[in-house]
């Protein structure tokens, strides 16, 4: 049974590009100006049209007339979902987003559901399972509910000289730390293997694809190649960083005197394809020997050099690190004269998946600011960051001095 619907239905670019369509995991369906569809893959046809009575959703019939049957899989879980395609149809509106959440014969999944313009006219609607995406999301929050138990602990712990019912209950808050960090050392253990290999090989055969069909494509075929290399580089880059944060709070650090020239030196060799790329201009001053674990400082030094060539607008980037002692603790500068933060953003750049500029410009996680601030509290610092008059961003943290 031929799929995609075309004038031209034995033209090579248009088998080529069925064969792309079939390929996704997605549900994709093409609409033209009117709201007809007049392409779709595999995929759409097994998981929409297939689970709504198989009478709905098919090539020449028109979105709206189905969307709300009584055996349309939209009906109950989207029903004013058209008014966003149709304005997107209309070009009033960019794209259009709405998640939802149905129960399937695997029971019950989150999908994303978007409404793509396309350059020639009419839209591409694209069904996308996201259950991976909220298991992250829960790995944060039991994440967020392991660190607010340790912080209970801490209090609790100040109370070990108090009465009885204060010990007793220091010992279930500590029952229930113990029972939380393992819980979340196994979940880290599953999103691992669980999500990480699925993606490498998703990634990995669009990338073949594309090498091997990528000049027997038509444009728009090449282009959704792109647009699904890129969501799953992305999101094999998300789980990457999201299971450094976790691992943090897994392994106490390894307190020792740690000379920072020779971490320095470490991070800037670990970043010599972006430095040679950008032609980036790094100096530094002497850094002092502080009490801390060598590789999570790398961390910070790595995240930060790296943001400021990532974010150094259309000039070479200019990078100098420094240090200055100051009391008891040193004060440690990292200064770039990139397009700097807004003043509204210095305080929430560091919480997780906070960004300050577009991810289609300046692509990244939003995680690494997060994890040099975990870094440095754990070493018993703090970490902010300036807008110096002449442009630019100041990262500035403090870390203790040696005795």
């Amino acid at each position: 049974m031929p799929i995609l619907a075309s004038t031209h239905d034995d033209a090579s670019e248009t088998i080529a590009c069925q064969s792309v369509l079939d390929a996704l995991n997605a549900q994709i369906a093409i609409l033209d100006q009117n709201g007809v569809i007049i392409a779709a893959n595999r995929a759409w046809f097994r998981s929409v049209a297939a689970r709504s009575g198989d009478r709905l959703f098919r090539i020449g019939a028109c979105y709206r007339d189905d969307w709300t049957a009584e055996q349309s899989i939209f009906a109950a879980v989207a029903p004013d979902a058209p008014a966003g395609i149709d304005a997107v149809l209309r070009g009033e509106q960019l794209s259009f987003v709405r998640e939802y959440c149905r129960q399937t014969e695997a029971g019950e999944r989150w999908f994303r559901l978007e409404a793509l313009p396309l350059r020639q006219g009419g839209v591409a609607l694209v069904n996308t399972d996201i259950t991976a995406q909220q298991a992250l999301e829960a790995l944060a929050h039991l994440r967020e509910r392991h660190q607010r138990l340790q912080n209970r602990l801490r209090r609790r712990r100040r109370l070990a000289h108090a009465p009885r019912q204060s010990l007793r209950l220091l010992i279930e808050q500590t029952t229930r730390l113990a029972r939380a960090n393992a819980e979340l050392q196994q979940f880290t253990s599953v999103v691992s293997h669980e999500l990480r290999e699925p993606l490498r090989m998703v990634s990995s055969f669009l990338d073949l694809l594309r090498r091997r069909y990528g000049e027997q494509l038509d444009e728009r075929a090449n282009e959704y190649i792109a647009y699904a290399y890129d969501g799953a580089m992305r999101m094999q880059s998300l789980i990457e960083k999201l299971l450094a944060y976790a691992r943090l709070d897994q392994r106490r650090p390894a307190m020792r005197p740690v000379d920072c020239n020779d971490v320095l030196a470490r991070a800037i060799g670990m970043l010599q394809v972006a430095i040679a790329e950008s032609q980036a201009d790094i100096t530094f001053d002497p850094l002092p020997t502080v009490l801390g674990d060598d590789v999570e400082l790398g961390l910070v030094f790595r995240n930060l050099i790296s943001n400021a060539i990532k974010f150094c607008g259309d000039e070479r980037p200019r990078i100098h690190i420094g240090a200055q002692r100051r009391t008891n603790e040193w004060l440690f500068t990292v200064r770039d004269h990139g397009i700097g933060i807004p003043a509204s953003d210095a305080e929430r750049i560091f919480d997780m998946f906070v960004r300050g500029q577009s991810r289609r410009q300046y692509p990244g996680s939003g995680i690494g600011l997060a994890i040099c601030r975990k870094v440095i509290t754990r070493h018993g610092g703090r970490i902010w960051v300036e807008r110096p008059a002449d442009g630019g961003s100041l990262f500035c943290f403090t870390l203790p001095a040696l005795p």
